[in-house]
């Protein structure tokens, strides 16, 4: 560990008077200094914030060198303890050194009589190299720390993977069976979108803390009621409460409490506090949501009767992959990230997030601090419904993954749509060109040709084709820049994986309805199909 105290000097002397008129003069010129009469005392290792040790000639005791020689070539890696070596006058030098310390390497050596400025050179010499070699223990701790947390949050994503994993394989087992009935398929299913949805969100919850940490999210801000955005965000978890036989008692201000607040944003905070006191409670607890204000500022506070949270952890909670349960059970689940990415979203709009707790299984309580805003709540607007396709269209999906491009064909086809597949961005490109279709989903990383290079060479062709052709970049890449790069290559949208079905047929629906407003007949026209599915 770090030394609480700056590197001192060490006098090993056997002469009192010498010691005590060596540490005067130290003292001096702020050298802090301590002092010891013989070599043996530094047998059993040395101080830890011993900088420098200054030996007089006196102290080199045969019997003491062999102790303080181990102690020396035991020394960490990092660690090279300056030695200042003080010898009589005419003295043998070499053979003083060769003698004492054949190993040596980091030592001064002062022949009698010295100027005393050149005693305290030597001293702050060999401090200063001292401090650089704590330096750089301090950065190999630090170092071996990160690799530590590196590795513990790998083996802690693994496991996290690994739990929707297993109930998705049961689910396609049993969905294989031939006598699998309605209800068995119907319950397989359910499994499959809750498991799909639990790991997307982990996958957005990883990206959103690196966005987080480099300040990257723009807020769409709007007038919000706190009170509503916190039931909204109740009846957003109620299947997790209920499954876990958790009661919610919700008090929410009788005055509304607007604030201005990114809704979607709002909503991953208020959520996360929910879920957290959700998950670090047994089943049958009580979770208290309730609304205030306090001066200028509004306030949500989530209370539950869990297991609470040690004293050493209040601050430590907030922090990336950090919980207060480290044991192999991991019975909590999660990634650790919620909370850091719930204080860093209430912070972005100018509020606060703190915990509170009175110990272990005495609960917990989170509260969350907004600024209030000036002017009136805006009206809540409903929310409009999913748009359904309108009309088939010929889509080409280039995807190098046979299970993703298989599963979008599937999908489209039910749609109604006309689907062309493609496995590389050069035979995409081609069939491109050659087909027109109305739509390409296109993924990013193809073998060979890009997902950037392809819509740039379509987006390269003087035809009408080339420029109304809808190119829609599907994705893993959801990097900020990555969505500029696939504007700026020519997509017209970037969407990433997992795609949400629903959010593609919009999108779908969308570009088609901007190509009946251009007044550009459909590629497609020539190919009646059925009407497609909403």
């Amino acid at each position: 560990m770090p030394a609480t105290q700056p590197p001192r000097a060490l006098i090993v002397t056997p002469n009192r008077d010498d010691a005590q008129l060596s540490l005067e003069f130290l003292a001096e010129h702020g050298i802090a200094a301590t002092a010891c009469n013989s070599l043996q005392h530094l047998s059993r290792g040395l101080p830890e914030d011993v900088g420098c040790i200054v030996i007089v000639e006196d102290a080199l005791v045969e019997s003491d060198l062999p102790g303080f020689r181990e102690v020396l070539e035991w020394q960490p890696a990092w660690s090279d303890v300056p030695l200042v070596l003080v010898s009589g006058e005419g003295a043998r030098l070499e053979t003083l050194v060769e003698r004492a310390f054949p190993n040596a390497s980091n030592f001064t050596l002062l022949e009698r009589p010295f100027n005393p400025m050149t005693f305290v050179s030597a001293v702050r010499v060999g401090l200063r190299a001292r401090a650089r070699q704590l330096e750089v223990r301090d950065l190999l701790q630090s170092r071996d720390e990160a690799l530590q947390q590196r590795n513990d949050f790998l083996a802690m994503l693994a496991h996290e993977l690994r739990n929707p994993l297993a109930p998705m394989r049961n689910a396609v087992y049993l969905m294989k069976k031939p006598n699998a009935g309605q209800a068995l398929t119907t319950q397989s299913i359910e499994i499959l979108e809750r498991q799909i949805t639990h790991m997307s969100r982990m996958v957005d919850d990883l990206l959103d803390v690196a966005r987080l940490e480099r300040g990257r999210i723009d807020l769409k801000k709007q007038r919000l009621d706190l009170n509503v955005a916190l039931a909204a965000a109740a009846d957003a978890c109620l299947a997790l409460t209920r499954a876990r036989g958790h009661r919610v008692k919700i008090g929410l201000d009788r005055n509304p409490l607007p604030v201005e607040a990114d809704p979607v944003r709002l909503e991953q905070l208020l959520t996360n506090l929910i879920v957290n006191a959700a998950k670090f409670m047994s089943d049958g607890g009580e979770i208290g949501l309730q609304t205030g204000r306090h001066g200028e500022m509004a306030f949500v506070r989530v209370s539950d009767s869990g297991i609470g949270i040690r004293p050493d952890m209040i601050e430590a909670v907030f922090s990336p992959f950090v919980q207060d349960d480290r044991t192999l059970a991991r019975s909590a689940g999660g990634l650790g990230i919620g909370l850091s990415i719930a204080r860093r979203v209430a912070e972005l709009h100018g509020g606060s997030l703190h915990a509170q707790s009175e110990g272990i299984n005495k609960g917990s309580i989170f509260e969350a601090r907004f600024p209030l805003a000036k002017a009136a709540v805006a009206e809540p607007q409903p929310a409009n419904a999913p748009a359904a396709s309108h009309a088939p269209r010929r889509v080409l999906v280039i995807e190098d993954n046979d299970d993703i491009r298989d599963s979008l064909r599937m999908v489209l086809s039910d749609w109604g749509h006309e689907v062309m597949l493609a496995k590389t961005g050069d035979e995409g490109l081609a069939i491109a060109l050659q087909k027109r279709p109305d739509v390409a989903l296109i993924d990013i990383g193809l073998p060979g040709r890009s997902g950037y290079d392809v819509a740039r060479e379509i987006r390269a062709g003087s035809t009408g084709w080339s420029a109304r052709v809808q190119l829609i970049a599907v994705t893993g890449y959801g990097q900020p820049s990555d969505r500029v790069r696939a504007l700026e290559a020519g997509f017209n949208n970037h969407l990433l994986k997992p795609v949400d079905p629903d959010v593609l047929n919009r999108v779908l629906t969308r570009s088609e309805k901007l190509v009946e407003a251009a007044g550009i007949e459909p590629a497609s026209a020539s190919h009646p199909q059925s009407g497609l599915h909403a």
